[in-house]
């Protein structure tokens, strides 16, 4: 991959977290335990995040983590344990905060069983599938090869601590009438309507 692919960065969230998120920007595992939120993260690979560091860097839970693409097993794996669709939002991060001091880039998901490597961005970015990651889907006839995709499609950036609220662009929601309603409590988000990236329509 190389930086001039990356038009922005991803942060998926329940909608009723959008209004703090705002307000506080994304912040880390660690530090959002101080906020009232709705997490629709898995516990059992919270628990496995809990236990991994970043070589020569923080605590996994010490960084606010993106996705390179949010349409993911992540998140159909959501969506598909029922949490309702029009629920969530993918938020958008500019691409800049690849250039803060201490972001790290993964080149699996950072909670895969096999831990993943980590590197700075400028080593990062190359080691990464640009096709495999903004692949329509993971799937592959060889269950072992559909697993790496998937994994590394959740490909992550580790954004020490927090996102700042002024980093996010906008907000991709699954239908106008999930619009309608975010619109009240996040009025100055602006927002897209993109059926594809919750698994709800044609790409674009």
């Amino acid at each position: 991959m190389e930086r001039c692919e990356i038009k922005e960065l991803h942060y998926m969230t329940a909608t009723r977290n959008l209004p703090s998120i705002l307000k506080l920007g994304i912040l880390s595992h660690e530090a959002g335990r101080a906020v009232k939120h709705l997490s629709i993260a898995d516990k059992n690979v919270q628990a496995r995040r809990a236990t991994r560091e970043v070589p020569g860097g923080l605590r996994l839970h010490q960084y606010a983590n993106l996705f390179f693409n949010a349409r993911n097993a992540m998140l159909y794996k959501v969506i598909r344990e029922g949490r309702a669709v029009e629920d969530l939002a993918i938020l958008r991060v500019a691409h800049g905060v690849l250039d803060e001091p201490g972001v790290v880039v993964t080149d699996i998901n950072a909670a895969a069983e096999e831990e993943p490597r980590c590197h700075t961005v400028a080593e990062g970015l190359p080691m990464l599938d640009s096709a495999v990651i903004w692949a329509e889907w993971w799937r592959h006839p060889d269950p072992q090869e559909m697993h790496r995709r998937k994994q590394k499609m959740m490909a992550e950036v580790l954004v020490p601590h927090c996102v700042q609220a002024a980093s996010i662009t906008g907000a991709y929601v699954v239908s106008g009438a999930a619009a309608k309603v975010l619109s009240g409590s996040a009025p100055t988000l602006t927002m897209e309507v993109n059926p594809y990236m919750f698994f709800k329509g044609e790409r674009p």
